[in-house]
C-alpha cells in the first residue's frame, strides 16, 4: 500500500502525488513572485526618472531664459603639435537651438565644426604668438561673441608614444547603473533562491524514508524539470527587461 505522512494540524499528505502537488506549488508561488517583482521593478523604474526630473518649487519659471553668454573661457587649452585636439564651445542661456561661428584662422591642420561647436585636428606645427579668435553664437533672437586665443606648443623632441598602456573603464553614472543593473540583480536573486529551494526538497525527498514508491531517477527527472522551468521564467524576465529598457532609452 501507498504509505502516506500528515505534516502538521493542516492534514496536508507528502508522498507520492502528494509530493508532486507540493513541489508543484511551490514551483508555481517562485513563478509569481518572479513575475511580480518584474512588474514591480518596471514600475518603478518607469516612474524614477520622472520624479528625478520634476522642477522643484523654488526653481524659477522656465519661460524666462537668461540671457545667452559663452562659457568657454578666452584662453583656449593649448594644444601640441603632433598631437590630436579637440574642443567642445560651451554656452548658457538662450531660448532655442544654438548655431556657432568662429572668426579667425586656426593654426594649420586644424578646423572648426559650426554642427558640433567643436575645434578639432591634429596641429602640424606649432604657434609664434597666440591666435586670436573670435567665438560667435546665437541662438535665433539673441547673439554674443567673445575674443579667445590658442596657442600651438612645438615639442622640442619627438613625442613617443608609451611602451605600456593600460586601458581604463570610463565612467558609468549612477542612474544608468540603476535602470540597467538594478532588476538584473533582483532577477538573479529571485533565481538563486528558487534554485536554493528546490535544491533542498530535492535532498528532502532524497532523504525521505516513506517515500518508497518512486524511483530516484523519476525523482531526479521532476526535479531536474522543475529547475528548467524555472531557469526559462528568470531568463524570460530577463529578456523582457532588456527589451523594455532598450525601448524606454529610444524613446527618451
Amino acid at each position: 500500500m501507498r504509505s502516506t505522512r500528515r505534516a502538521g494540524h493542516h492534514g496536508v499528505e507528502f508522498g507520492g502525488s502528494g509530493e508532486d502537488s507540493f513541489v508543484a506549488v511551490v514551483v508555481t508561488k517562485l513563478t509569481g513572485a518572479l513575475l511580480f517583482i518584474l512588474l514591480l521593478t518596471m514600475v518603478i523604474m518607469a516612474l524614477l526618472p520622472k520624479a528625478i526630473d520634476l522642477p522643484s518649487a523654488g526653481e524659477s519659471d522656465p519661460k524666462a531664459a537668461p540671457p545667452l553668454a559663452i562659457l568657454t573661457p578666452a584662453t583656449l587649452p593649448e594644444g601640441i603639435s603632433g598631437r590630436p585636439y579637440a574642443l567642445a564651445l560651451a554656452a548658457v542661456g538662450g531660448s532655442g537651438p544654438l548655431r556657432w561661428g568662429l572668426d579667425g584662422a586656426l593654426p594649420e591642420g586644424m578646423s572648426f565644426d559650426p554642427k558640433t561647436a567643436q575645434i578639432h585636428g591634429t596641429p602640424r606645427a606649432g604657434t609664434p604668438k597666440p591666435v586670436e579668435l573670435v567665438l560667435r553664437v546665437t541662438d535665433g533672437s539673441d547673439r554674443t561673441a567673445k575674443p579667445a586665443t590658442l596657442v600651438v606648443y612645438q615639442p622640442d623632441r619627438p613625442l613617443t608614444v608609451p611602451s605600456k598602456w593600460l586601458p581604463k573603464l570610463p565612467p558609468l553614472p549612477i542612474r544608468s547603473w540603476i535602470e540597467q543593473g538594478f532588476g538584473f540583480i533582483v532577477l538573479l536573486l529571485v533565481h538563486m533562491v528558487g534554485m536554493n529551494t528546490l535544491r533542498g526538497l530535492e535532498r528532502w525527498s532524497a532523504g525521505d524514508a516513506d517515500i518508497d514508491e518512486v524511483s530516484p531517477i523519476l525523482r531526479r527527472g521532476r526535479f531536474v524539470l522543475y529547475r528548467t522551468a524555472l531557469r526559462i521564467a528568470t531568463l524570460s524576465a530577463m529578456i523582457a527587461l532588456a527589451v523594455w529598457l532598450a525601448q524606454t532609452h529610444a524613446s527618451a
